[in-house]
């Protein structure tokens, strides 16, 4: 078989066709709009495809920048379609891996298995198979808060003097200024135009972003967005609204209670009253009780399973 590999290229619906395959294989539903510009955001060699000489697709690969500062960087598993050939699925992989390696702040290439993914055994065996390690578990707690009585509650001392207001357009520097000042969002774009697409086409265009201040200085934001389980930010089968982005300037993580009540007032106002506020952070564990552990608190979900590229030194 004639197989030809092409880089991520905007405009050529190669979104749709990651969406089609990774849907079909993995059980998990991906929008095709929310992969393009995540594709943009991680460059044009960070996803690369599988076609056929007529040009039917086979099978992809992605990868990601995890930790910067630690060089921790990410490579996807090779999804194909029922009949692409598993040395296709290897030459994507073992390419992607290559191409990590020769970039200079590279020093840990991770994977990580999502386990809601139907195909969980088939890739965990496929990655113990070429050198890759199990290291950790990855888990989210989850929290939900109802809309009413969450914009119905008051604050005193420094959370109660910010003042709240809704973003608009002319707000769009603000919102980029400050969510490059978050360390936790530094990192979350390449460059200026990814924050300003991501903010004027998207977060802005959406409506609803809700900014603090404490006297003239942006503080916080965020935005609500009711979102559709997706198997993977959102698992389950009902909606939730979520903070679709969290921007803190430095030192005033009290403002975050009061961020939280801002965006319940914004959902109510959209007419969301009747959908929970989902809100949760993900944590990796190394130690094995905190399988057994999680598996009796409902609010933890034990999310995926890490691995650690090894290469040839597989029994380290």
């Amino acid at each position: 078989m004639k197989v030809q590999y092409k880089n991520w290229e905007p405009g050529k619906k190669y979104e749709e066709v990651q969406a089609r395959i990774y849907t079909k294989v993995s059980g998990i539903p991906v929008n095709p709009e929310q992969i393009g510009p995540r594709n943009d955001g991680r460059g044009v060699d960070a996803t690369r495809y599988a076609f056929t000489e007529d040009g039917e697709p086979l099978a992809y690969i992605t990868s990601d920048v995890v930790d910067e500062n630690q060089g921790r960087v990410l490579v996807g598993y090779p999804w194909s379609l029922p009949g692409c050939p598993v040395e296709v699925k290897d030459k994507l992989l073992n390419d992607m891996i290559e191409h990590l390696k020769t970039k200079e702040t590279t020093r840990t290439i991770i994977t990580s298995v999502v386990l809601q993914s139907k195909t969980s055994d088939d890739q965990i065996a496929y990655f113990k198979e070429r050198g890759f390690v199990e290291d950790e578990n990855g888990f989210t707690y989850n929290k939900d808060f109802d809309v009413e009585l969450k914009s119905k509650e008051k604050f005193d001392g420094p959370a109660g003097a910010l003042k709240a207001k809704i973003a608009t357009d002319n707000d769009l520097d603000v919102l980029i200024a400050l969510t490059k000042e978050d360390p936790r969002m530094s990192t979350a774009f390449p460059n200026d135009d990814a924050y300003e697409s991501y903010f004027k086409e998207r977060v802005l265009k959406d409506g609803h972003a809700v900014i603090l201040f404490d006297g003239e200085i942006a503080v916080a934001a965020s935005a609500p967005l009711l979102f559709k389980p997706d198997g993977r930010i959102l698992q389950g089968d009902e909606d939730r609204i979520i903070m679709r982005f969290t921007s803190i300037e430095l030192g005033y993580g009290y403002a975050w209670k009061r961020l939280l009540v801002e965006i319940a007032k914004s959902a109510k106002d959209a007419g969301w009253n009747k959908t929970p506020i989902r809100v949760g952070f993900g944590f990796s564990s190394q130690d094995p009780l905190a399988v057994n552990i999680s598996s009796a608190i409902p609010e933890i979900v034990r999310y995926s399973t890490n691995f650690v590229y090894r290469g040839d030194n597989k029994k380290e």
